[in-house]
């Protein structure tokens, strides 16, 4: 598949959830409620490296790996340390978490990118501004 019409698949799907096709209670006449509830995040490509550490407070991340399926970077603030990562896939994604977690921790995981850092509250502070679900493993 190539890179266009896995863009133009995605905004369609994203445009079938935003209008509530594809299921739901049609009887009433209305949209399906979880669609109207759909928050606005999900739509567009994933963030960016850059983006995710400007949100969380991180100026300049010190960039580890720059590679085609991933990205990653470190970030030092007040909050502490922790990594963002991002992913050119969602398997890529799963596959690096699932090797991660082998480890122990605390990951923020959103739409193809990670959180990682010790502090599962700093984390769950971050969600509020970017997104994602906590997710604390021992090793």
């Amino acid at each position: 598949m190539t890179t266009r019409t896995a863009a133009v698949l995605g905004c369609v799907l994203a445009l079938g959830l935003a209008t509530g096709c594809g299921g739901g209670d049609t009887a009433s006449g209305g949209a399906a409620p979880a669609a109207a509830a759909a928050p606005a995040a999900q739509a567009g490509p994933p963030a960016t490296l850059k983006q995710l550490a400007e949100r969380t407070g991180c100026k300049k991340p010190q960039v580890q790996t720059e590679a085609d399926e991933l990205r990653q970077g470190v970030c030092k603030t007040g909050k502490g340390q922790y990594t963002v990562t991002t992913f050119a896939s969602d398997d890529g994604k799963a596959a690096w978490l699932e090797e991660a977690k082998k480890w122990g921790g605390n990951y923020l995981v959103g739409t193809r990118w990670v959180i990682a850092g010790n502090d599962p509250a700093v984390l769950q502070s971050f969600s509020e501004k970017v997104g994602g679900v906590l997710e604390a493993t021992a090793p």
